[in-house]
């Protein structure tokens, strides 16, 4: 493959791996099409979505009861069972709502830059709007979309863990069953919230999903802080501490990963900093 950049003065240039630059060509358009079609589907299906959702839990709660390990003496006692799971439920969709409602104008860049490396060329809105890189589209796709599989494994792992207790189980694990029903709950708002922003490209979605990280390695610090200060019998201490430590490796590797992306990456400063790289604005 023979190349003749306009910046070099005439001379030929040579591509020593054209075939691989070929693919890789191809592979990121691919990639781009596919993170348009699926940013679009999303989009285009949040009621269908939300839906699923809550036929989902309906279905999982109705099983969670009709296996109770405690018993039900009145409507209290009932009450107590289910509403962690309808907070847990209604969570994510009340995030997007209220993600939706407070940001869908908010389009205003932030006075303060946190991401401060690299050297860069300010963009109004429409030139942001204009340029290639712009959209929660490519490898943005996959954290957008991680979000919402996050709340769906969490939201799992909760289900799975903990049974359906209430004021008629121990003491210690009532205490721990509304602890961790309240952190779910909690982090699928949050997270949903990050989620629309990123969707509707707010600009402060980068620094949201920041915030969100650390709000995320807090509350696992509080469960351990809470069931240290429950007696819990061994059988149960231990899986909870590995599950614990477990979630907050989980939070540190997303951190690892997406933290350099969000500060580094093109399609992010275009999208929410509305801003390119001074060095490539000059070629």
């Amino acid at each position: 493959m023979i190349r003749r950049p306009a910046n070099a003065g005439g001379k030929l240039t040579v591509s020593p791996f054209p075939v691989l630059a070929a693919w890789f060509a191809r592979w990121k358009d691919d990639l781009h099409l596919r993170s348009v079609a699926l940013t679009t589907w999303i989009e285009n299906h949040l009621g269908l979505l939300a839906f699923a959702w809550l036929a989902l839990m309906a279905s999982l709660l109705t099983y969670k009861v009709s296996r109770l390990m405690v018993p039900v003496h009145g409507a209290f006692d009932m009450v107590q069972l289910v509403l962690p799971y309808i907070f847990i439920a209604l969570a994510p969709i009340a995030g997007f709502m209220i993600g939706r409602a407070a940001f869908l104008h908010n389009r205003d860049q932030p006075e303060y830059r946190l991401a401060l490396f690299g050297n860069w060329r300010e963009l109004d809105r429409s030139e942001a709007q204009a340029h290639p890189s712009f959209g929660p589209t490519g490898f943005l796709t996959s954290l957008v979309v991680g979000m919402v599989f996050g709340v769906a494994i969490r939201t799992g792992e909760f289900l799975v863990i903990m049974p359906a207790l209430n004021q008629n189980a121990p003491e210690w694990a009532f205490s721990l069953f509304i602890a961790m029903s309240l952190e779910v709950a909690a982090m699928n708002f949050f997270y949903m919230v990050c989620f629309v922003m990123a969707l509707r490209t707010v600009p402060l979605f980068p620094r949201m999903l920041g915030y969100v990280w650390i709000l995320d390695l807090l509350s696992k610090l509080m469960l351990a802080r809470i069931a240290g200060g429950l007696e819990l019998p061994a059988s149960i201490g231990e899986p909870l501490s590995r599950l614990l430590t477990t979630n907050v490796h989980t939070v540190l590797i997303s951190v690892a990963i997406w933290l350099p992306y969000l500060i580094l990456s093109e399609r992010v400063n275009v999208t929410f900093r509305h801003r390119v790289s001074s060095e490539v604005s000059k070629a």
